[in-house]
């Protein structure tokens, strides 16, 4: 079967030799209709993107997540766009099937009900039932889908290259437009091929077994293929129906809280998260928590999940320098970044959340001014973090609605807290922290060759010093004892990483299975480290009260 990407570039080929295809004229057409050529806002850009069809309505709702590319009003405005699209027929549905399948749909389902559940721009969904009774829900590919939004992106490409070599003004926003067109192609591809939802099923439904009381629906990868997808049937109360769930007996706090830990460990720890968490696509069901439609998820690499929690603990304790280095870890710069510009935007907006209650502050917006900062500094956040900015802005929007007094931050800030005491978390601390210490025990031990090269090299007069420099004796020996506890400190940190690796071997004598030698050089370590702390305190203790310090 003929991939997305090969109709991609046969089109990309196609509008080159025919830039007067029906669908060029239609779009220039349409372009002329709204004249575009005199300006663009966002109540016209989503009338436009309307006006084009099922494909661009698409386009505009994945461009209402990318803040960091596109003003904020163009992806309030987007946001608000629907997919409003006419059902295919039962006839087509069934052709479309039958053709996956390579055989009678009846082959696989006792029956179909020939009205969807509901019909988008790339898939409609209908209600059936397998041959040993089991009712699911199948998810059918529209025809022709693949190659129209081939077309449509190619020929978003030909009208950005033909405005950037018309015009030397924009420059800016058609470089950041291109670079999203190229995104949307890579997300198009994903979204058009079911096997890639199926997997993201199958890695959901396993990651929720470890959250009581959340689930999502069960795949069936035996009746799916690229362009049909079967899953369990979900049947229950649309969370934002508070009436509905209440008459129930569903406590909607508690539910609230359920909702928000679990998207929170979804992101934190296991860095594969539900992307469109609107209210549509969390059911109730009984009491449980049913997360559907896993079309859009976001996934961080293991680097990107550090950062993140990184930057949450940041926000928490209020620390705008870690706050910085977590979002520019999260960048990459498109030009000039001014660090300690940014730094300062940084603490501006940590000393604004700071004075507000902890249960008034919204993580969404929050997110936003950040992008909005990094934005401005020239600096774009990967797609997978303002992917995330905008589940929690769409999560906060959701639990306004039917939970107003839950706060995202305070469930975020508890679990930043308790993953920081997790044994894992510990565990990659004291990895860095020892490799810290190696290095500086490393660092320690090269100086005197360091020295020793710099002293050569003036007594050659290679290296050359001018001025005169006169430092009282009181500060001399103040410079030396603090050099002197420091290097007593290095040698304890060196001791510890020695002794730990001796008690890894099988080296005799040995104490309780412990290398004899081991035990003592972490006795000596101990030691040490308490000896340089009480004169580190005496020392404090003495210049308090204005005596010579020695």
């Amino acid at each position: 079967m003929t991939t997305f990407r090969e109709f991609l570039r046969f089109k990309e080929l196609s509008v080159k030799d025919k830039t007067s295809s029906p669908r060029m004229k239609e779009i220039l057409h349409i372009m002329r209709q709204y004249h575009v050529a005199q300006g663009m806002t966002p109540q016209k850009a989503v009338a436009v993107l309307e006006a084009l069809g099922p494909t661009y309505v698409k386009i505009g709702q994945l461009a209402s997540s990318r803040s960091d590319i596109l003003p904020k009003e163009y992806c309030e405005a987007f946001e608000k766009l629907h997919d409003n699209v006419s059902p295919m027929s039962f006839d087509m549905v069934v052709e479309c099937i039958d053709k996956s399948y390579g055989h009678s749909y009846k082959e696989v389902f006792a029956s179909i009900d020939p009205k969807p559940l509901g019909a988008a721009s790339i898939a409609q969904v209908h209600k059936a039932t397998l041959l040993d009774g089991t009712v699911v829900a199948v998810k059918v590919r529209r025809p022709g889908v693949v190659e129209q939004m081939a077309e449509d992106i190619a020929m978003m490409k030909g009208l950005l290259a033909f405005g950037d070599f018309a015009t030397s003004a924009h420059k800016d926003v058609i470089k950041n437009l291109s670079g999203f067109v190229n995104e949307l192609e890579r997300t198009t591809e994903n979204e058009l091929n079911f096997t890639i939802e199926l997997n993201n099923l199958v890695r959901f439904h396993k990651e929720l077994e470890t959250q009581p009381g959340v689930t999502c629906p069960e795949p069936y990868p035996k009746f799916s293929t690229e362009s049909v997808l079967v899953e369990e049937y979900v049947t229950g109360i649309e969370i934002s129906n508070v009436e509905a769930l209440k008459r129930q007996g569903v406590d909607v706090g508690a539910l609230s809280h359920r909702l928000i830990q679990s998207y929170v460990t979804q992101v934190l720890d296991n860095g594969f998260f539900h992307a469109d968490p609107h209210s549509g696509n969390i059911i109730v069901r009984g009491k449980e928590l049913v997360w559907i439609d896993l079309g859009m998820v976001g996934t961080l690499s293991g680097s990107e999940r550090m950062l993140v929690s990184r930057m949450f603990r940041s926000v928490a304790f209020g620390n705008a320098y870690e706050l910085m280095k977590a979002v520019l870890g999260l960048c990459s710069p498109e030009g000039t970044v001014d660090e300690d510009l940014l730094l300062e935007k940084m603490d501006r907006l940590l000393a604004k959340y700071s004075q507000a209650d902890m249960a008034n502050i919204n993580i969404g917006e929050a997110f936003q001014e950040v992008i909005e900062v990094l934005r401005r500094q020239n600096l774009v956040m990967t797609p997978s973090v303002t992917m995330l900015a905008r589940g929690f802005i769409t999560l906060e929007g959701l639990l306004t609605e039917i939970a107003p007094k839950t706060s995202v931050i305070d469930v975020v800030s508890e679990h930043v807290v308790k993953q920081m005491f997790s044994p894992k978390y510990i565990g990659e601390k004291a990895v860095s922290l020892a490799y810290d210490s190696a290095e500086a025990v490393g660092s320690a031990a090269r100086l005197p060759t360091q020295l020793s090269h710099v002293l050569a090299m003036l007594a050659r007069g290679q290296v050359s010093v001018k001025g005169d420099v006169s430092v009282p004796d009181e500060v001399l020996a103040t410079v030396h004892m603090a050099a002197g506890r420091m290097s007593l400190a290095i040698m304890a940190a060196g001791l510890f990483l020695g002794s730990a690796i001796l008690c890894t071997t099988n080296m005799v004598p040995k104490i309780l299975g412990v290398p004899l030698l081991g035990v003592l050089g972490f006795i000596g370590a101990f030691v040490l480290s308490v000896y340089v702390v009480w004169r580190t305190l005496r020392t404090r203790h003495r210049f308090m009260n204005g005596q010579k310090l020695n």
